[in-house]
């Protein structure tokens, strides 16, 4: 089996081999990924049907999730009494929090703030540390990025406590320490998705042939789901091999077009009828719901999307609806409940909706300076006095 040279898109570890039939045979080789794999790892071989792009996108998903396992694991996992030494033992400790969180959470949050984590403090001594340390530390972050300055924090009390549950020396003083401090949250975000911006999303796909970017943006906003929960989610296969898709499905949606699922972060059952929706009819004109399977399809792969892809193709529909580039995908279910707020000027309605536990986490959703909100209020009570 040889290395394929040239190819403009980066597959770190791939290489491919020629079929007796002519068709090429596609594998993600771990040695030839990470330079220091160990050789007993396997070669795993990638679906022939796949694309170039989806090639890329598995080499390099595989090749993270390994450099990660090896961070974890390189040098010795006992403790020493450094940041370093009880971040690993979190990583590999089958009974911590690490190993329970989502896949997406795991690399998305909890990855990178242990890597800055690590790479800026794990040397030090966890006995040693006071307050003046968590400060000049979270002051230096915050310079080059607040959200990750306070996700680093975060991730340090979580460690800091599965070492105190440990009993590992230190840790349990440094988590009281860290305990009586409060760092400055980032600013929350004030922008979010309205009806127009919305609307115009859901026609502009149609126009660029993807309509699976409108139905999603459209059943967000409606419904106030999120993204996850209407395009799904592809993680590791715990057994190696390929990556496993779990997501909303057809059965999800029953033939008088009747939604209900459980969310997946919160798993509170939710429902919604899909003909009361009307962003939601405008995207079925052209959307078509399968009749069995993923309901959201990549119209470019014919296979449910992977997250960055989703994105990548929201921000060309967005430029074409001419919608302004500071509204992210995000900011949909934002402006779901901002809407929601605003029309019935009721959190308890919003919170529904947003199947939260506490209503303090919908009011972070609601968006914009309360205009309308306090409009309406002051016409209610207008016609009272009338």
């Amino acid at each position: 089996m040889g290395r394929k040279t040239g190819m403009k898109i980066k597959k770190p570890g791939y290489q491919s081999r020629r079929n007796k039939d002519g068709s090429t045979a596609h594998y993600w080789n771990p040695n030839r990924a990470v330079k220091d794999a160990p050789a007993y790892l396997k070669i795993v071989r990638l679906g022939e049907s796949l694309t170039e792009m989806e090639i890329a996108e598995l080499c390099r998903r595989y090749t993270d999730e390994l450099k990660r396992e090896l961070s974890a694991h390189n040098g010795s996992t006992s403790y020493d009494g450094t940041i370093r030494s009880v971040i690993k033992l979190y990583m590999t400790d089958a009974t911590s929090t690490f190993h329970s969180i989502k896949h997406s959470t795991r690399v998305h949050d909890y990855g990178p703030s242990l890597q800055l984590l690590e790479k800026n403090v794990g040397d030090r001594s966890i006995d040693k540390l006071k307050a003046s340390d968590f400060s000049r530390w979270f002051k230096n972050w915050r310079e080059k990025s607040h959200r990750s300055a306070s996700g680093a924090i975060k991730l340090l009390r979580i460690v800091l406590s599965y070492g105190a549950g440990e009993r590992l020396h230190g840790c349990s003083e440094a988590r009281q320490v860290l305990s009586l401090m409060r760092f400055e949250q980032p600013p929350a975000r004030e922008v979010y998705m309205t009806y127009d911006q919305c609307l115009a999303i859901v026609r502009a796909s149609v126009v660029l042939g993807c309509p699976s970017i409108g139905f999603v943006e459209a059943l967000k906003f409606e419904t106030a789901l999120r993204r996850i929960d209407v395009i799904g989610e592809w993680s590791p296969n715990p057994e190696g091999g390929p990556f496993i898709w779990h997501g909303l499905c057809r059965s999800s949606i029953s033939d008088d077009l009747i939604l209900s699922i459980k969310t997946s972060k919160t798993k509170s059952p939710t429902s919604h009828d899909l003909k009361t929706l009307p962003l939601v009819g405008e995207a079925l004109k052209n959307f078509k719901l399968p009749r069995e399977g993923p309901i959201v399809i990549d119209e470019n792969t014919k296979k449910p999307y992977w997250d960055n892809r989703y994105c990548e193709k929201f921000r060309a529909v967005r430029r074409k609806a001419g919608v302004p580039s500071t509204v992210w995908s995000m900011d949909t279910r934002a402006g779901a409940i901002t809407e929601t707020i605003n029309a019935t000027r009721s959190i308890d309605a919003a919170q529904k909706l947003a199947t939260h536990s506490n209503p303090r986490t919908t009011s972070r959703y609601n968006r914009g300076d309360g205009l309308d909100h306090n409009r309406a209020i002051a016409l209610t009570r207008l016609e009272m006095r009338k």
